[in-house]
């Protein structure tokens, strides 16, 4: 809820260093951003650049990014780059990298990883208070409420390394259980005898929770704005050590929810191919929220999936700042499409485009999404999907439409076209609405006595400021 009304996101991830400079953003950002036409951007807040001594604060950056968003009109979730970002510890002010009190963690092999222990109790307790001072500030600078939501850390997990194997770490690992724990799994013992094959990243879950659940809490009570974390995931069933290891993936949120209870809700980085399984595994845990997934010219098929399949919360491709370059610059998409002798628009435009029809349908996605009236549709591997709905199934199939489709070749698909995907809505038993990208849509009889069924009417419908209107007449083979 954004100004007491529901808010549905969409925008993207700027690229992680964008933000760190002010004028980059005028020049370089914004520009793109206006084309795109997004209502809300992912940006980070860099804790080294925040607090580059100790308890000495410099809120230049995240003010400024505060004010131009204000001046574009769009709304802001800040990242707090902290103790971790992407498992490590990169964005920590220089007078904690320096500083050996401050211990990381060790891999399977012994060496130091970059990236601190969150069994390091004074490193967390200064991430707190860092993370206090901003949602203070934000409180206090932001009564407009630009900023929306806040990102906690960054992808926390060990990576390539089942656990931590520092001293420390190792010391927890073998004793007994917490009672927590204990509790929580109706088991007993050390974390081996406890959990068996899971025990490295029930450990690891265990231990990042609770130090994120710290940080999140004060930061909370300074500033009730809503909490996320992020978390990679891939769609397969890989163990601690093959993802980054305690990562709130939803196998695990049952710990997360215990030791971080502030935390509102979790969202997969999708950057694997199996897209629709890992958005069904987050949407079957908690409310979908997307924010980061490959940027490229499948993003407005997944956009209008995403949004049909799951009322998702936010969709948010990372590096949308590099997404609305000029067509002549896009050498993989301002390729000439042979079939309709016109230039295929840049992936950009596309997302643009999806943007816009998704923001003025929404309301007609959600009445249905509630009366179990839409289907939504996203190419993997497969040719098509199938939908039987009243007396009819429908077919899509996916690629090229034009003549290829008319000489039984539908299914074809350039190597540089995006894939398909899109959604139906169901609007009386004979009528129906289909937004879609790259696919063909064919209704055909549900029952062996219908000998054929015909379409009676077919008509493109346009977005405009006055609302959906009717467009051409599509009866024919275009």
């Amino acid at each position: 809820m954004v100004d007491d009304a529901p808010f549905l996101i969409l925008g993207g991830e700027l690229h992680n260093s964008s933000g760190s400079d002010l004028g980059y953003m005028e020049k370089n950002v914004w520009p793109g951003l206006r084309r795109l036409g997004g209502n809300c951007y992912l940006t980070p807040v860099y804790w080294e650049c925040m607090e580059p001594e100790p308890e000495k604060y410099d809120f230049t950056l995240v003010d400024g990014v505060i004010e131009q968003a204000r001046r574009e009109g769009v709304r802001l979730i800040l990242l707090w780059f902290g103790l971790w970002k992407n498992g490590n510890s990169s964005y920590v002010p220089a007078w904690i990298k320096t500083n050996p009190d401050y211990f990381y963690m060790h891999g399977i092999d012994g060496k130091m990883i970059e990236s601190v222990s969150p069994f390091c109790e004074e490193a967390v307790d200064l991430d707190q208070r860092a993370f206090c001072r901003l949602m203070e500030h934000l409180r206090i600078m932001d009564e407009e409420r630009t900023v929306i939501m806040v990102q906690v850390e960054n992808e926390v997990g060990i990576w390539m390394n089942p656990r931590d194997y520092g001293s420390r770490a190792n010391e927890l690992f073998y004793r007994e259980i917490p009672e927590e724990m204990a509790e929580l799994y109706g088991a007993s013992g050390t974390w081996e005898e406890a959990f068996g094959v899971n025990a490295c990243e029930y450990f690891m879950s265990w231990g990042l929770s609770r130090a994120v659940g710290r940080i999140a809490e004060k930061g909370k009570e300074s500033y009730n704005l809503p909490l996320f974390m992020n978390c990679v995931a891939m769609g397969l069933p890989l163990r601690a050590g093959q993802l980054p290891s305690g990562g709130p993936l939803p196998r695990v949120h049952k710990i997360w929810r215990k030791f971080a209870p502030t935390i509102d809700l979790y969202g997969p980085d999708i950057y694997s191919p199996f897209y629709k399984e890992v958005s069904s595994d987050f949407a079957s845990a908690n409310a979908l929220m997307v924010p980061e997934l490959s940027q490229d010219k499948n993003s407005a098929s997944k956009a209008l999936f995403t949004v049909a399949a799951y009322n998702t919360i936010c969709f948010s491709p990372f590096g949308i700042d590099g997404l609305m370059t000029p067509l002549s610059e896009n050498d993989l998409l301002a390729q000439m499409n042979t079939d309709l002798n016109v230039p295929q628009p840049c992936s950009g435009e596309l997302l643009a485009e999806a943007y816009r029809i998704l923001r003025m349908m929404w309301p007609d996605i959600c009445k249905a999404q509630e009366e179990g009236r839409i289907y939504a549709f996203l190419q993997q591997n497969e040719p098509g999907a199938e939908f039987i709905l009243d007396d009819y199934i429908i077919n899509v199939t996916y690629g090229d439409g034009g003549m290829r489709g008319f000489m039984g070749q539908a299914g074809h698909r350039k190597e540089d076209a995006p894939i398909g995907g899109g959604f139906i809505i169901r609007q009386d038993t004979s009528r129906f609405l289909v937004c879609g990208l790259s696919c063909n849509v064919q209704v055909n009889p549900k029952y062996a006595e219908q000998a054929q069924v015909f379409v009676l009417d077919k008509r493109e419908i346009r977005c405009t400021e006055e609302g959906l209107v009717p467009g051409r007449i599509l009866n024919g083979d275009e």
